[in-house]
């Protein structure tokens, strides 16, 4: 629903229409958004501490499914004493004009055939193992959805609500870049992790930008996990010996898109995701 946001000086007071009636707003309670969200970034740096692997390697992608699957337990419980999963996103996508998916569908599109063809520059004999490629769907199935459940749904509600939808929505994104920071505790260099950072705020406009115009996470979080999937499978072909052309052309591909998602967003009339 729109409203005008603290930007402009007015509320409008259907965003407060979902706690009429009983009691104040569940997001109103600050307490437990902090509360999940320093939980979560602790749990997920307390895995990158564990891992016996460095983070380029496929062995810590697919050993951090177990840290992934810890976060998940954090959200499904927090969601169930806390908050109704319809006001964080977890409901049926609803009709979107096509500008506002084509961003992620070409997105998702270019990694997957990014992805099959940099598998047939390489010889047969020197292909990665085929059991690991589903381990690392394994894995970052699990991120696409906590990824999308805690930031463009917990932190984006939340900070909406509290904020205004512009500060809103640049929070949540922040919030979303930051936490791959953490990723310098598995050896990733300080200028990877700046590159990380910039790299995961545009790609969250792009998730952020279906997500609010569907009113939910689900089409964000299947495109979050094959998109991921598609680079991490990727980097592997390229250690055993395809191009990296491909590879290099998609991550300025998924900057453009990104920049385009953002762009999109700065200009979408103000409005409180997933209120009636």
């Amino acid at each position: 629903m729109r409203f005008r946001g603290p930007e402009t000086g007015l509320l409008d007071e259907s965003l407060n229409a979902a706690g009429r009636g009983s009691g104040p707003d569940p997001l109103d309670r600050r307490a437990p958004v902090w509360g999940v969200l320093l939980v979560a970034f602790v749990l997920l740096g307390w895995g990158e501490i564990r891992a016996t692997d460095p983070y380029t390697s496929p062995a810590f992608v697919v050993g951090y499914f177990w840290t992934e699957l810890q976060v998940s337990a954090l959200l499904l419980v927090a969601t169930a004493l806390f908050w109704p999963r319809q006001r964080l996103g977890l409901s049926a996508p609803r009709p979107a004009p096509l500008r506002y998916l084509a961003p992620l569908a070409l997105l998702v599109a270019a990694a997957v055939a990014v992805r099959i063809w940099v598998a047939t520059q390489i010889p047969v004999d020197a292909a990665p193992d085929a059991a690991t490629s589903w381990k690392l769907l394994r894995t970052t199935l699990v991120v696409g959805l906590n990824e999308e459940w805690l930031f463009r749904g917990l932190a984006l509600a939340a900070f909406c609500r509290w904020w205004g939808w512009r500060r809103g929505w640049l929070a949540a994104l922040l919030a979303f870049a930051c936490v791959h920071l953490l990723n310098l505790i598995g050896g990733v260099p300080p200028i990877g992790a700046v590159f990380q950072f910039v790299n995961t705020f545009l790609m969250g406009s792009v998730f952020l930008l279906v997500a609010v115009n569907t009113r939910s996470l689900l089409l964000p979080m299947l495109g979050h996990a094959v998109y991921d999937w598609s680079v991490v499978d990727t980097v592997r072909y390229v250690a055993a010996g395809a191009p990296n052309t491909a590879s290099l052309t998609l991550s300025v591909f998924a900057l453009l898109l990104g920049l385009f998602s953002l762009w999109t967003l700065w200009r979408t009339p103000a409005l409180a995701p997933y209120t009636d």
